[in-house]
C-alpha cells in the first residue's frame, strides 16, 4: 500500500493532464498563422493545468491567446480503457464503488504514463497515444491485467489499515477536512479557468460517477489509511537487533553507460569482472581497497566506490542479499547487479538512525499486510 497525502492524490489529474503534448489547447496568433492542437492531443490526454512548459504551451510567441477545450471522460482515455473501469470489487466486508475503482485505477494510469514520459521503462502504448491495454507489460501480464492487480492490491492493503486504523480507535483530527477542503479549492479553480464545474472536471478523470461527495468519502479514507500507516511506525516494537545494519564499501566496474543506460559490449564487461576480481584478489584491507578504489575512479576504470548502511529495500536484490547473509568484518566477495561487478566489503554493522528506523517498521508492516492479504480472505469478488 503506497502511502499518498491528499495533495498527492488530487494533483494526480493534474499530473496526468502535464503529460501531454499540445493538448486540447487552440494556439492563435495576430499574423493568422494556422492553429495547432484544435481537435485534441495525440497523447490522448488533454492540457497542463498548473505547468504549461509541461504542454507545449506557446506563451511566448508574441500576441498568441489560449483557448480551451471542456475535458471529458472519453478524452482522457481510450475505450479500451474505459472497458477496464467502472468495476465493482467487495474484499471482506467492504464494497468498493464503480467510482472507488476508477480513483485507484486513474492513480495507477497516472503513474504508467508518467514512467513512459519519463523515458523510465518502455511501456506499451496505442498510436494515439494512451496507453495499450492489451500490450505485453512484463512477460507475465498484459496493461490491463497489471492495473487491476494494483487496484485490488490497493483494495487490499486499505482494508487491511482500514482494520488496523478500528483496532486501534484511530480517528482524523479536525484538520483533516480543511485539508480536503484546500485541494478542492485548488481543484475547483483549475477547473473553473476552463469554464468547467469542478464535478465536470472530476468526472473527466474519474468516469461519469465521480462527483464532490463521493472523492470526499475517498480522501478521507485515504487519510486514515496514511494515520494507520504512521500508528503503526511509530508504535512498532523493534526485535533485538533489528536496529543494526550492515555496512558495506563498494567499488563498482560498470557493465552500462550509466549516463545512457546502455549496455557495454561484451568485451568490456568481460574487462569489468576481470578488473573487479584482480581487485578483490590484490586489496589487502580496507585501507588498502579504499586506496585502489580511488586509482581506479581517476582512471576511469570505476564508476563509484562507497560506504553504505543498507536499509532492506534500498538497493538492488543481489547487492542487498549479499548484505544481509551472514558476514565476518572484512568478508570480500564480488556481486553481480544490473549495473555491473561490485567488490564488496563487509565493514560491520551501524545502529540505524531514525529514518532507516522508519524504514525498518515500515516494511515489517508491508511484510504483515502482504502475509494477511494473500489469504483467503481478501480474495476479490467482482461483481
Amino acid at each position: 500500500m503506497k502511502k499518498i497525502r491528499i495533495s498527492a492524490v488530487l494533483t494526480a489529474i493534474c499530473i496526468m493532464a502535464g503529460m501531454c503534448l499540445s493538448g486540447c489547447k487552440e494556439t492563435k496568433t495576430t499574423m493568422g498563422s494556422s492553429s495547432t492542437g484544435a481537435t485534441g492531443s495525440d497523447t490522448g490526454l488533454s492540457f497542463s493545468v498548473e505547468d504549461s512548459s509541461a504542454s507545449g504551451s506557446d506563451a511566448s510567441v508574441p500576441g498568441a491567446s489560449t483557448t480551451y477545450m471542456k475535458m471529458t471522460y472519453e478524452n482522457n482515455y481510450d475505450q479500451a480503457a474505459i472497458n477496464e473501469m467502472g468495476k465493482i470489487v467487495k474484499i471482506r466486508d467492504m464494497q468498493f464503488t464503480a467510482l472507488d475503482y476508477n480513483f485507484y485505477f486513474a492513480n495507477e494510469y497516472v503513474q504508467l504514463m508518467k514512467m513512459q514520459v519519463q523515458g523510465v521503462t518502455n511501456i506499451p502504448m496505442t498510436p494515439s497515444g494512451f496507453l495499450d491495454m492489451s500490450g505485453q507489460l512484463t512477460t507475465e501480464m498484459k496493461v490491463k491485467d497489471y492495473l487491476q492487480k494494483a487496484v485490488v492490491s490497493d483494495f487490499q492493503g486499505e482494508v487491511f489499515l482500514l482494520e488496523y486504523a478500528q483496532k486501534n480507535n484511530l480517528t482524523l483530527g479536525d484538520d483533516t477536512a480543511g485539508k480536503i477542503n484546500e485541494e478542492f479549492e485548488k481543484t475547483k479553480k483549475s477547473a473553473e479557468e476552463i469554464g468547467m464545474t469542478l464535478d465536470e472536471y472530476l468526472k473527466s478523470y474519474y468516469g461519469p460517477d465521480a462527483n464532490e461527495d463521493g472523492l470526499r468519502a475517498i480522501l478521507q479514507r485515504y487519510e486514515l489509511v496514511n494515520l494507520a500507516m504512521d500508528h503503526y511506525v511509530k508504535n512498532y516494537k523493534f526485535a533485538e537487533g533489528e536496529t543494526m545494519l550492515p555496512t558495506v564499501y563498494h567499488v563498482l566496474y560498470p557493465t552500462l553507460d550509466l549516463t545512457t543506460g546502455q549496455m557495454l559490449a561484451d568485451d568490456k564487461k568481460a574487462e569489468a569482472k576481470q578488473k573487479a576480481e584482480a581487485l578483490k584478489a590484490s586489496a589487502t584491507s580496507l585501507d588498502d581497497l579504499k586506496s585502489k578504489a580511488e586509482a581506479g575512479k581517476a582512471a576511469n576504470e570505476v564508476a563509484e566506490a562507497a560506504e553504505y548502511t543498507v536499509s532492506v529495500g534500498q538497493m538492488v536484490k543481489p547487492f542487498e542479499e549479499w548484505c544481509f547473509a551472514d558476514h565476518n568484518i572484512g568478508d570480500m566477495d564480488v556481486v553481480e547487479t544490473e549495473y555491473g561487478y561490485h567488490v564488496m566489503y563487509f565493514v560491520g554493522k551501524k545502529e540505524a538512525d531514525d529514518e532507516q528506523k522508519k524504514q525498518i517498521a515500515y516494511k515489517a508492516m508491508n511484510t504483515e499486510m502482504e502475509k494477511a492479504i494473500e489469504s483467503e480472505e481478501y480474495t476479490p469478488v467482482f461483481s
